[in-house]
């Protein structure tokens, strides 16, 4: 009964993103950004000849970063308080359906949305290798992507469960959209900016603990650093399974604080 539940709102949600156009713009979004961050690059010698993928992949990764929380985000930024908005939310509440279920429903569904998003737009780099339009080994270009797909999946679900507990708190969309395109700018722009002033300012006071507690601390940091080492080392070394262990605990950690706060509220 439970997951015939949570399957029906995964459901819903899931059509309720193909409805809105967000499924095609976010999908037109990162086809975009693959096509721009390929050609581009390789025209920044005056040229026009394909860099070596480390490259390419770097500068994909530099967008990536900050096109990733930002769909996330405007996917998800409603979900809660849009509905109570509506007055369909608390008649969904009256439903026999524990709210855990509809939290897991709403997350299953705007995910494997966001996930599918990711994926077309990631694919453009292994086709176009498969068809021999570009220089790069297929099978590598495949482990790269598959690593950044994955990876960026799961900081666009961190970022869909942090809109939910701002879409929570709100009381209006229009609130909860201002909070998180604060915390948008802020994680992906201001927080590394930040650091690198307060690392220079107190430089030589700062321990390698200290600052690897604020690297980690920032899910987007982690998201930039895992990609990072994976495409210097080319292959998965301890830091890069401790970063995305990381970033899986952020996952848990903020689904458990939109539980509570879901559980708590009363419509």
């Amino acid at each position: 009964m439970k997951a015939a539940s949570t399957w029906v709102i995964a459901c819903k949600e899931f059509k309720d993103t193909v409805r809105s156009f967000w499924l095609l713009v976010g999908s037109c979004l990162f086809v975009l950004t693959s096509l721009s961050v390929i050609y581009g690059v390789a025209a920044l010698g005056g040229d026009f000849s394909f860099r070596p993928l480390p490259s390419v992949m770097n500068s994909l990764l530099m967008l990536d970063v900050f096109l990733i929380p930002l769909i996330a985000v405007l996917m998800a930024y409603d979900a809660f308080v849009g509905e109570k908005e509506q007055g369909t939310l608390l008649l969904l509440l009256t439903y026999p359906i524990s709210r855990t279920a509809l939290l897991v429903g709403k997350l299953l569904g705007q995910g494997f949305a966001f996930g599918l998003c990711l994926l077309i737009g990631s694919s453009v780099l292994p086709i176009l290798s498969a068809v021999h339009l570009l220089p790069y080994d297929l099978t590598e270009v495949g482990k790269l992507t598959f690593a950044l797909v994955i990876s960026g999946w799961l900081l666009g679900l961190v970022f869909i469960l942090i809109s939910y507990a701002i879409s929570l708190c709100a009381s209006t969309k229009a609130q909860a959209l201002a909070a998180l395109l604060l915390i948008w700018l802020i994680s992906v722009l201001l927080y590394d900016l930040g650091l690198l002033i307060f690392t220079i300012a107190f430089e030589g006071k700062i321990t390698n603990e200290l600052m690897n507690i604020c690297l980690m601390i920032n899910p987007s940091t982690l998201f930039r650093l895992l990609n990072h080492d994976l495409l210097e080392a080319q292959v998965l070394s301890q830091n890069v399974l401790l970063m995305g262990m990381y970033l899986c605990i952020w996952f848990v950690v903020f689904f458990l604080i939109d539980r509570w706060l879901l559980v708590r509220r009363t419509y």
